[in-house]
């Protein structure tokens, strides 16, 4: 950076620079539901343009499939996601996104050269953790409707207590021609692992969509 301020810690990483914004958590909370259907709203309307990161670490093996974030531009109210149905559902969340708000009544706040507020010493943050970016085919079934479900997975522990990002998990995944597949992401406590399944007619045995974690910083 040419000006401004920056904080490095001891391992000589940046830690807070006064021209990116740090990963700020903006509303946390838990849920707990049936797996027909969870909504869960925000305590105060998120006014990102981009929709808020939401991260999810369920308290018991659960699915998570059909996820959205609510809400439009500007005006986001919560996110929704189903399960197994007669499943039990619960877990903590945590929003987030590269935006500062001015919560703290004393202390230090940091902008950026354009007059962004980039930090405030009273809103929690958060880091990215880890990724799983490479994948292990298991196999693929037939449902009753006569689609294909395929499974993969990878080594990395559920037991590190980072949340995983949700928002990845809405996207659909392309098909070979032109159908698309809906993903699902299955947390397995019992196995230690992650199961990332796709339920569609025509998908690939290869996935190459990422999953991303990060944990609040205390």
């Amino acid at each position: 950076m040419p000006y401004g301020m920056r904080f490095t810690n001891g391992s000589d990483v940046v830690t807070l620079d006064s021209e990116f914004s740090r990963l700020t958590v903006l509303e946390k909370g838990a849920w707990s539901g049936t797996g027909a259907g969870v909504y869960v709203p925000f305590a105060k309307t998120i006014t990102t343009d981009e929709p808020p990161l939401i991260f999810v670490r369920p308290s018991q093996s659960n699915t998570f499939c059909f996820c959205l974030v609510r809400g439009s531009q500007g005006a986001w109210t919560g996110f929704s996601f189903s399960g197994v149905v007669g499943q039990a559902t619960s877990g903590s969340w945590f929003a987030a996104a590269f935006k500062s708000v001015p919560t703290a009544k004393y202390g230090f706040r940091l902008w950026d050269g354009s007059g962004k507020l980039l930090f405030d010493n009273g809103t929690p943050c958060a880091q990215f953790t880890r990724t799983i970016s490479s994948w292990s085919y298991l196999g693929a079934v037939q449902d009753p409707q006569g689609q294909t479900r395929l499974s993969w997975t990878a080594p990395s522990s559920l037991a590190t207590g980072d949340y995983m990002l949700l928002n990845n998990i809405a996207m659909d995944v392309a098909g070979l021609t032109s159908r698309q597949g809906n993903m699902y992401a299955v947390w397995q406590y019992n196995n230690d692992r992650l199961v990332m399944q796709v339920v569609g007619v025509d998908i690939s045995s290869t996935l190459y969509n990422p999953v991303v974690f990060a944990k609040p910083v205390s």
